[in-house]
């Protein structure tokens, strides 16, 4: 068992949880790792293709026509650069591809080692994201479903429309191992996290799921939160305290504002006491590091709000990446006629 083999198998699982169904796979031997784990996946169909030119366009083709993006993988170095082109035409006729290209380790670089050129920034201009995470490190096992749902999900279609994201994965010998334990997933087999874009002003579903709650719920507004005035009065109208940073401008005299956030979460009892079940997160990440740690530990649904489509989250918390306005999304909220939580709940944060 190594710890890589589980890192590719985390991968491959998400992908599939997140409706990847096909992988091109043009064979080499540092590419291993996550050619075993596509191949141990019965969910996602593996092409193999011998040219990493072809196995390129092929992937292209199978983006095309299903407009679900599929995988295509490479081994390191002059292999990762024949994906160029089919890369490029991805980038400009907007067709969802994960590109994902094997590495050797930082350690084999600038040193003469075969197969070694810069892969990191190799399709930089023509992708929508690009994620070099390193040798896989058991403290970053966390972060590995998220790497793979954002991928999925921005390669789908983000702000920019759909097209291809890079993911440059370096390996260390031995290739071939057993993979161990996985991360756990989200319940049901669901993506780690859910996109959801605004068509016009504010996310239709999304105001019904805030909306209709009636549960215990926590606004959590950073910089960039919106109309401090828009915020709170759907806190109002949720019985939802509004943890407010200096930064968000909703900082402000009100029933709902809670300015002693980061002191209140110090408290073993109140953490425990006042769990929220849904948060909604406006704006930029607090610098509070209290406030993070709390958000981290949170399983419930987290939705993370932002209008450029920005990923604001550190931890990898957020169950809904919203790409919205965020006063746009309060008024809409407050427009649905939200049910308000139960009114013991906003008592226990004064």
């Amino acid at each position: 068992m190594t710890l890589q083999a589980t890192f590719c198998a985390t991968l491959v699982d998400e992908w599939a949880c997140c409706g990847v169904t096909d992988a091109v796979v043009a064979p080499g031997s540092r590419s291993t790792p996550l050619a075993v784990a596509l191949a141990g996946e019965a969910r996602i169909r593996v092409h193999v293709m011998i040219d990493e030119r072809s196995a390129g366009f092929f992937a292209l083709g199978l983006g095309l026509a299903s407009g679900v993006p599929p995988v295509v993988l490479t081994t390191s170095g002059t292999a990762a650069v024949e994906l160029h082109p089919a890369v490029v035409e991805a980038h400009q006729s907007r067709v969802p591809l994960v590109v994902c290209t094997a590495d050797r380790p930082p350690d084999l670089h600038h040193v003469g080692a075969p197969q070694t050129v810069e892969q990191a920034r190799l399709f930089e201009g023509a992708v929508r994201w690009a994620f070099e995470p390193g040798i896989p490190d058991e403290e970053a096992a966390h972060t590995w479903r998220s790497m793979a749902a954002r991928a999925a999900a921005v390669a789908a279609g983000g702000p920019a429309g759909p097209g291809p994201v890079h993911l440059n994965l370096a390996f260390r010998e031995p290739l071939v191992a057993d993979p161990g334990s996985l991360p756990a997933g989200r319940p049901g087999g669901e993506p780690w996290h859910r996109v959801v874009a605004a068509s016009r002003d504010a996310p239709g579903e999304v105001v019904t799921e805030l909306a209709g709650y009636n549960r215990r719920g926590v606004i959590v507004a950073g910089a960039g939160a919106g109309d401090p005035k828009a915020v709170q009065e759907m806190g109002r109208a949720l019985a939802w305290p509004v943890l407010a940073e200096p930064r968000s401008g909703a900082r402000v005299p009100a029933p709902m504002t809670v300015s002693a956030a980061d002191a209140l979460l110090r408290s073993r009892g109140f953490t425990t006491a006042q769990r929220p079940d849904v948060v909604l997160r406006l704006g930029a990440p607090w610098a509070s590091r209290k406030v993070a740690e709390w958000l981290a530990g949170l399983e419930v649904p987290q939705y993370l709000v932002d209008p450029h489509g920005a990923w604001l989250d550190p931890a990898r918390s957020a169950t809904t990446v919203v790409t919205a306005d965020p006063t746009s999304l309060c008024r809409a909220v407050l427009a649905a006629g939200p049910r308000a939580a139960p009114p013991e709940w906003l008592r226990g944060w004064r």
